[in-house]
């Protein structure tokens, strides 16, 4: 069931698009943590299903 870390990935995708054009640099920071916890997480769902 990799659907839940595609649709993560994407998301991070997308976080880290709208870091790029963000004139803040707090809203900046916050995208690109969002981003990394979406990875984060895929990666660990991954894990976890390939693990058994």
């Amino acid at each position: 069931m990799d659907v839940i870390e595609d649709y993560l990935r994407d998301q991070a995708v997308k976080y880290r698009e709208l870091a790029e054009k963000a004139g803040d640099d707090f809203v900046r920071k916050e995208l690109i943590e969002l981003a990394a916890v979406c990875e984060e997480v895929a990666n660990d769902i991954e894990d976890r299903l390939t693990s058994g």
